[in-house]
C-alpha cells in the first residue's frame, strides 16, 4: 500500500505505455537500488483490466476535484479531496476483495501482493523477474519464505492459502 500511496502525478507519463516512476524512499528502498518504475501497455483485449485506460479515466474524473497543490494520484472521495494514506488504500482494497467474495477474515489488502507473486511463479515467471518487479533484492528470500503459496480456486472465489 505504501507504494501506491507514493505515486505522484508529476511522475506519471503517457506515451505508447503508461510509465509511473516512484522515486520516494519506501521500506523496500535500499542504497544503490534502482527506484521503482512501473510500465503498463494498453490492454485492448480486456478493457476492464487495462491499467493504462483506467488511470487515464481516473485522472480525467478526479481532475476537477483535486486541490491545486495535491500531487498524489489517489485522493479522497470526500471534500477536500486530499491525498489518501496507505491505510485508506488498504481499506479500499479490502472492501473490493470482500465484494469479490474473498474472505477478509483470512485475507487482507496485502494478500493481493502474495496472490500476484505466487500466481506469477505458478505461471512460470522467473524468480529473478518476480524479485525485480516486487522490488526485492537479488539475495532476498522474502518471496520464498512468505509469498510463494499455492493458489486456491474454490467455487469461483480466488484466494491464496496461507501456511501457518
Amino acid at each position: 500500500m505504501q507504494t501506491l500511496a507514493a505515486i505522484q502525478l508529476s511522475n506519471i507519463t503517457f506515451s505508447d505505455s503508461l510509465i509511473i516512476k516512484i522515486p520516494a524512499r519506501l521500506k523496500t528502498s535500499g542504497i544503490g537500488r534502482c527506484q521503482l518504475l512501473l510500465s503498463f501497455k494498453p490492454f485492448a483485449n480486456k478493457p476492464e483490466l487495462c491499467v493504462f485506460s483506467l488511470v487515464k479515466v481516473y485522472l480525467t474524473i478526479t481532475g476537477n476535484l483535486r486541490l491545486t497543490d495535491c500531487n498524489a494520484l489517489f485522493i479522497s472521495f470526500r471534500v477536500p479531496h486530499k491525498a489518501v494514506s496507505s491505510q485508506t488504500l488498504g481499506r479500499w482494497i479490502k472492501t473490493e476483495i470482500q465484494a469479490a467474495g474473498v474472505d477478509t477474515n483470512i485475507f487482507s489488502a496485502h494478500s493481493t501482493r502474495y496472490a500476484s507473486t505466487s500466481l506469477a511463479a505458478n505461471k512460470g515467471l522467473s524468480l529473478e523477474e518476480i524479485r525485480r518487479t516486487a522490488g526485492w533484492s537479488k539475495s532476498s528470500e522474502t518471496f520464498a519464505r512468505f509469498y510463494n503459496r499455492p493458489i486456491l480456486t474454490p467455487k469461483k472465489k480466488v484466494a491464496v492459502s496461507r501456511k501457518y
